[in-house]
């Protein structure tokens, strides 16, 4: 993902108004739905600027955006106006040839990566959604840059017709309170739009909250967007933020599949999308919404990433995004202390068993994008794990906290000319506090070492238990068995779900119990096996056994002194 750094005018003396130069003129952006009858078929944009100075001007797409290298790939019918000549761009643009300064049109359609609503099985959220009745899209696919033009001035208008909704970020400099707009801030938003889009507007903290969404969940969408306002709440308390513009919260549905269950997010600076199964409960959305939020300060105001290998620095910018997502639920009171154990035994069970648990950074990183979920999730787990590990080390030397760390980085770095790298930052403000984690740096990041946290890391009031434990063994090939719709492939004839009668060719209907990568409960499963329905149940349990830690809430302690034993556990 590409983070815009944007650097504020200096004021200038009215008495020297009249000498300055005029400003350069906007470039303008536009945005409007290709209608076949009632139907949405595609989206088209129109650009209008003046050419290069140079007389030649390159409208063309990033290099590439949340592991997608082919932004361009789906514009369609792309023409300029205004110029002598246009030849392909790099990534699918065009590199136009004019007269300096001649203004310049450019037009495509922007045509939709799926032929069916996005699955659980099948969403990412670089692809464009184009569907009869809704549209959603990042601005990153939309939108060709003026190659070199980040910083100008842009003006962006929605051009659709009455009975066809749509909320965007762009839109936060036409009356929401927002400030002027620039070509990196088309670039990187969101555009939602549809027939049955819904908009709710919920001020915050005397700022514009506005919830979008479009299709069916199946959850009260009503009670998602009161959630969103508690979520953006508490944090803005932590961050201590005062006079915060408008900000967009959107949410498109997943096509749900048995046995699955769904949800991802991408942050942007002055919004956050939603990718939801339909059949999520708002339980578990807390957290998705906490965590997407708080991209808004890590790591666009802590710090840059580095121009190449940005996944090096996720496990900072995403597992401490983790931690603090269930640290300010559990502040805010929206997970009970029972809840926020049990995702952080989640997680630790995922780390014990992560084929990447001992790889270096550098390596991890190099596979995020391709090397499966192991991969992607390592940095996420071994972050959170280190911001713990790194606040109670700072509380037991008195040193303060994790908390004041972070707010104390943004503070310094607020209105620098320039960022300085995000995990150099953290590293100085570390020191700064008295803290030198550099040694921990080198241990698990560097050479990868298996990371346990110490038994108090969460308060008196519980404690992290360590044990060798049966590998978690579900009894078949899981990927393979989704790709044949939930129809049971390569079950292990030594495992315990054979044992429990379960066979390869026999569907899952769904799961009743059990937890995945928790092998000391029992799964059962429904499942269809011929004419017959039955219910099979069995230990997930392998033969082989890793070494894990579990939180173990004190539950006498926390029964005498429930405030006590909460505040501590939440920091």
């Amino acid at each position: 993902m590409h983070h815009w750094l944007r650097i504020a005018a200096l004021p200038v003396l009215l008495a020297l108004g009249a000498a300055s130069a005029a400003p350069a003129p906007a470039i303008s952006y536009e945005l409007a739905p290709v209608l076949q009858g009632d139907a949405i078929a595609a989206l088209e944009v129109t650009i209008r600027l003046r050419a290069d100075k140079s007389g030649v001007t390159t409208l063309d797409w990033a290099d590439g955006w949340a592991g997608e290298d082919k932004l361009g790939q789906w514009a369609r019918d792309i023409h300029v106006q205004g110029g002598t000549s246009a030849t392909p761009a790099p990534h699918g643009g065009r590199i136009v040839r004019s007269a300096p300064g001649a203004p310049l049109v450019m037009r495509y359609r922007i045509v939709s990566a799926y032929d069916a609503d996005p699955s659980v099985a099948d969403s990412e959220q670089a692809r464009p959604v184009v569907r009869p009745g809704w549209f959603y899209s990042v601005g990153e696919i939309l939108y060709a840059r003026p190659v070199g033009r980040d910083d100008a001035p842009a003006r962006f208008a929605w051009k659709g017709p009455a009975g066809i909704g749509f909320a965007s970020d762009t839109e936060h400099s036409t009356g929401l309170g927002g400030r002027p707009r620039s070509v990196g801030d088309i670039l990187e938003s969101i555009a939602i739009g549809g027939r049955d889009l819904s908009v709710t507007t919920i001020m915050v903290k005397g700022a514009p909250v506005r919830v979008a969404h479009v299709g069916r969940f199946g959850f009260d969408v009503r009670a998602f967007d009161r959630l969103a306002g508690e979520v953006v709440a508490v944090e803005r308390d932590f961050w201590r933020e005062t006079g915060a513009g408008p900000f967009l919260i959107t949410a498109i549905p997943l096509a749900s599949m048995p046995g699955r269950l769904s949800y991802g997010g991408t942050g942007r600076s002055d919004a956050f999308a939603t990718w939801i199964d339909r059949d999520a409960p708002l339980s578990g959305l807390g957290w998705l919404l906490a965590h997407e939020y708080f991209h808004s300060w890590n790591a666009r105001q802590l710090g840059r990433f580095p121009e190449t290998a940005e996944a090096e620095a996720y496990w900072l910018s995403e597992g401490f995004t983790d931690f603090y997502a269930r640290r300010l639920m559990l502040r805010a009171g929206l997970w009970t202390p029972e809840k926020f154990a049990a995702d952080w035994n989640e997680m630790l069970r995922a780390y014990a068993a992560s084929s990447f648990r001992t790889a270096g950074n550098v390596e991890a990183a190099a596979k995020f994008w391709t090397g499966g979920q192991d991969a992607e999730k390592i940095p996420y787990q071994r972050g959170s794990m280190l911001a713990a590990l790194w606040d109670r080390q700072l509380q037991a030397k008195g040193l303060g906290d994790l908390d004041t760390v972070l707010r104390a980085q943004r503070d310094r770095l607020r209105g620098a000319a320039e960022l300085p790298r995000l995990t150099d930052a953290f590293a100085a403000e570390m020191d700064r506090a008295g803290l030198d984690i550099r040694p921990d740096v080198d241990r698990y990041l560097a050479r990868g070492e298996p990371l346990f946290l110490p038994e108090d890391a969460f308060g008196a009031c519980a404690r992290l238990v360590t044990a060798d434990v049966p590998v978690f063994d579900r009894g078949w090939d899981n990927a393979a068995t989704q790709r044949a719709g939930n129809v049971l492939t390569g079950v292990d004839p030594a495992s315990n779900a054979y044992a429990a009668g379960l066979r390869d060719g026999m569907k899952i209907l769904r799961r009743t119990a059990g937890e995945p990568g928790n092998s000391a409960v029992d799964f059962v499963v429904e499942v269809q096996d011929g004419a017959t329905k039955r219910s099979v149940t069995f230990r997930p349990a392998g033969g082989k056994t890793l070494r894990t830690q579990q939180i173990v809430l004190d539950s006498a302690r926390f029964a005498a002194e429930p405030e006590t034993c909460k505040a501590a556990l939440a920091g």
